[in-house]
């Protein structure tokens, strides 16, 4: 009787391992890393990434340090505020019981809910949280109702008021040119500077300097220019072209085509919507 039990035992032992095996075709996207040794040029811009993730550390304590700095700020002026009742005709937290009757539509019986003060799912209570608020800002996803709650936030226990602290606004605009303008032009900087870094050192172990192999690249890669024109320079073509090529004539394209926009800007009184 105990034979059964130690196959189907060793059989779901058997059947684990193979799952286990199976799992590691997962490996197989790796495959088209082989390609970038055979193509010299991708070689290049992946040893320049990877040379790149040594002086990331830097940039990113940097870039910890100023969110840090930024949260404290943020927990100083919103905390305790995003709190709201779920009834809105209350702005008290004292205020916030009971029970209040919500109106769907005219022909249903109004619903019965509770009040309850709730804070909002983006807030800055703490700094952990307000480092969180500030990432999901960073990214641009939702971070508009953030930006609102922010203006609407009137004091602690109480609810917010649409457009209370405009001022506020001036945080966000702040906070816009520190860390999506600038700290992502430094770490796009850093990987340009890595790979002309790289493509100097290259340079410097043959016999060519810099210039020098410019030069050459520039010569093998040039191509002469093409310009088509009429070949009787008496005919009405060739005169047409003279003028269609002339600088002269690109100005006024350009001048009609900002009195095209200009035109465009303007609002017509009791114009006709076709």
């Amino acid at each position: 009787m105990c034979l059964p039990v130690a196959a189907t035992h060793r059989g779901s032992t058997t059947g684990q391992n193979l799952s286990t095996i199976k799992s590691l075709r997962v490996l197989r996207v790796l495959r088209p890393l082989k390609t970038i040794k055979r193509v010299p040029k991708l070689k290049a811009v992946f040893d320049c990434v990877v040379n790149s993730l040594k002086n990331v550390l830097n940039i990113l304590i940097v870039y910890i340090l100023f969110q840090f700095i930024f949260a404290v700020i943020a927990v100083q002026l919103f905390n305790g505020k995003f709190f709201y009742c779920t009834d809105e005709s209350v702005h008290l937290k004292v205020d916030c019981q009971g029970e209040f009757f919500v109106f769907t539509s005219s022909e249903r019986p109004p619903s019965v809910k509770k009040r309850e003060w709730i804070q909002q799912a983006f807030h800055y209570d703490n700094v952990i949280f307000a480092m969180l608020t500030l990432f999901a800002v960073q990214t641009g996803e939702g971070w508009p109702q953030v930006l609102q709650n922010s203006m609407a936030a009137t004091n602690e226990d109480q609810a917010p008021k649409p457009q209370v602290a405009v001022e506020m606004s001036i945080f966000y605009i702040v906070y816009f040119i520190v860390f999506p303008f600038f700290f992502v032009n430094i770490f796009v900087a850093l990987i340009i500077i890595t790979f002309q870094e790289q493509g100097e050192a290259e340079l410097q172990d043959g016999e060519l300097d810099k210039n020098q192999k410019s030069c050459i690249d520039f010569a093998i890669q040039a191509k002469p220019l093409e310009r088509y024109m009429p070949k009787d320079r008496i005919s009405f073509k060739y005169k047409i072209w003279k003028i269609v090529v002339s600088t002269p004539f690109e100005y006024f394209i350009m001048l009609l085509i900002v009195l095209n926009t200009l035109l465009l800007m303007m609002k017509v009184s009791s114009a006709d919507i076709l």
